[in-house]
């Protein structure tokens, strides 16, 4: 059956693709043996080649019926990995290639050759530059990257493509239109990069309009920002200060026709790299931080904002319109006993008050680590979460229905003893959680509608046990039971696994059997005739008042509705270790999910992992 993870144009191609990756490989391999003699060159440690890597072959198989698949029904993977050197000049290639790659959406595959040579390095292919925290990362370029860092000084130069373009299509399994993306970089940095350090980055980045003909809803975009950073450190790194801002132009849509501003004829140059029009913004994003290890006692903090519609083509993804203060401390006592540690963080958004709301965020937490005797260790948290959105203007008709005010708080236990005796190890654990949530919004308060409370508590156990023999078992169970105002959810759970290895441990095997049922319990008024109905599925457990049947005949009224279903896993994992000492493993899991009422989903998941790794 052809599904939206089907890709016979890749499947086709991976021979081809492996056949090359092999025979590269077997020449590598060769070199390699000739490198193994211990030569050096004069009286120096460096050897005229060195050679290392490893090769991962990996195929999975999917199987699911009852619900739709949630990853390929196959899939085709070569990792390969190496470094060498000639005459001290470092230098590496990485491949990745997956059958699971199309061309509906971004490349997954990659390539990369990376060399050095003391302070220079090049890379070329798939490269991962990281600049700074608004500026550029998160992103993968297929281009190349230059880096040269001579004792105080630093230039990295970046270029290359970063998406490529992806035509809208009703075919089965596409994500969603892209337009080809380009994104040029550059970072000179004055000092050390692990102390203090001044450095000033900048990034140009812009879609190709003309790659794509049908783009749908979305817009060519083009952007240009500039960072300055410094970094002080202090007392050999005990205590550091940084901070960097990045100045982001960025236009929506560049194909708009640019605005003729006097003022910016100093700035050609600027004009030249981005549109300037009607969708242009000009935003900010910035951060400071600090850090001070003194002893047993690590404080660390920082401040950050970013400006509503704060965009920069050369990250990931950004929040913007968010503003936020953190810190951290522990503290180690008793020559390590005891750890104590916590948190504080607190952030809004709305920061130019253009929203009827604001909705403002604090967490705090705390853990006490305790080391009570080398077998008996003790772990002790609280949590406490809130949010809060407060209309702007409290006369505003609904500034009751904008209110909001969610206060959760969380606790837990963590007992742990391990003991010891001959060849044999046993180690018990049990952790204990309970959390609330209180709901104290206006509209809750005048009664105009159920509040969001609820609590939680869940409480597991772990039992493991090794003996010399290198068998292992481990047992664990949980219990769940959340409580609302609309009613229950309730969850068990239990688990054993056992592991054994043979032949001199060259064979290892290990197998975990697991169950659970999960079922929910809430009030419902039924009436006549959905009530015969229900009683038949098998999900009404009995009556609020105890009128469920008089005789033969149902009485309409409150009942508690439940719906359960239970789940049974196995995951087979096994691992042979050859001679070699390269190792092939297997890894095969099935999940089987039965519903106890009628309409619920039953279905059945197998999911095959066959990996092998070669090292040199």
């Amino acid at each position: 059956m052809f599904n939206r993870y089907t890709n016979q144009k890749n499947a086709f191609r991976i021979p081809g693709v492996l056949s090359v990756v092999l025979l590269f490989f077997l020449v590598m391999s060769g070199i390699h043996v000739l490198a193994d003699e211990p030569t050096t060159i004069g009286e120096t440690d460096i050897r005229p080649f060195d050679f290392s890597g490893s090769l991962s072959l990996i195929s999975e198989g999917y199987m699911v019926n009852g619900i739709d698949p949630r990853r390929p029904p196959g899939l085709g993977q070569v990792q390969f990995n190496s470094t060498f050197s000639i005459l001290g000049f470092q230098s590496g290639i990485n491949i990745l290639y997956s059958t699971d790659d199309n061309r509906f959406r971004q490349s997954m595959n990659q390539f990369n050759f990376q060399g050095s040579w003391r302070w220079l390095t090049v890379a070329a292919g798939t490269v991962a530059p990281n600049f700074s925290k608004y500026s550029l990362g998160g992103v993968s370029v297929t281009g190349g990257m230059i880096d040269i860092n001579p004792a105080w000084f630093s230039l990295t130069l970046t270029g290359g493509r970063t998406r490529r373009a992806v035509e809208f299509t009703d075919e089965i399994g596409f994500r969603e239109p892209s337009f080809e993306r380009w994104l040029y970089a550059t970072r000179i940095g004055f000092g050390n990069r692990e102390g203090t350090e001044f450095a000033l980055s900048g990034v140009y980045a812009y879609d190709v309009a003309e790659s794509i003909e049908k783009p749908g809803e979305i817009l060519p975009a083009q952007n240009i920002n500039i960072t300055p950073e410094l970094k002080l450190s202090f007392f050999q790194g005990r205590f550091r200060l940084g901070g960097n801002a990045t100045v982001s132009a960025f236009t929506r849509d560049r194909r708009g026709s640019a605005l003729e501003i006097s003022e910016l004829d100093d700035f050609d140059w600027l004009t030249d790299l981005i549109t300037i029009n009607n969708s242009t913004r000009l935003d900010y994003a910035a951060e400071v931080s600090g850090q001070l290890r003194l002893g047993p006692v690590r404080l660390n903090g920082g401040y950050e904002r970013v400006q509503p519609g704060f965009r920069s083509l050369g990250l990931g993804r950004i929040r913007s319109d968010h503003e936020s203060f953190r810190i951290r401390g522990q503290f180690r006592l008793f020559e390590g006993r005891a750890n104590l540690s916590g948190m504080h963080n607190s952030a809004r958004n709305n920061l130019m008050d253009d929203k009827i709301s604001t909705l403002q965020r604090e967490q705090i937490s705390t853990t006490l680590a305790l080391r009570i005797t080398q077998r008996v260790n003790l772990n002790l948290s609280f949590m406490q979460m809130s949010n809060v959105n407060e209309p702007v203007d409290a006369g505003n008709p609904i500034a009751d229905q904008l209110h909001t005010d969610l206060i959760s708080r969380n606790f837990m236990i963590t007992p742990t003893m391990i003991l010891q005796r001959d060849m044999t190890s046993h180690s018990v654990s049990i952790n204990g959680s309970y959390q609330i949530l209180e709901d104290k919004s206006m509209m809750v308060l005048q009664g105009e509608r159920p509040g969001s409370d609820f609590d939680n508590t869940t409480v597991g156990v772990n039992y493991n046990i090794t003996l010399p023999s290198s068998l292992s078992m481990s047992f664990s169970g949980n219990l769940m039971k959340n409580n609302t105002e609309a009613g229950s959810a309730i969850g068990n759970a239990l688990n054993v696994s056992t592991g054994y290895s043979f032949f001199d441990r060259k064979l290892t095997t290990n197998i975990n059997l697991g169950w659970s049922r999960n079922g929910i319990e809430f009030v419902r008024i039924i009436t006549d005739p959905d009530l015969e109905n229900l009683l038949s599925d098998g999900i009404i457990r009995h009556a609020v008042h105890n009128t469920l049947q008089n005789g033969n005949d149902f009485i309409d009224g409150e009942y508690v509705v439940e719906q359960w279903s239970h789940q049974y896993s196995i995951n087979l994992t096994t691992s042979y270790r050859f001679e070699n000492g390269n190792p092939l493993r297997l890894n095969i899991r099935g999940l089987f999910s039965r519903p106890d009422y009628e309409g619920g989903r039953k279905y059945n998941e197998f999911h095959a992992v066959l990996r092998y790794q070669h090292r040199f």
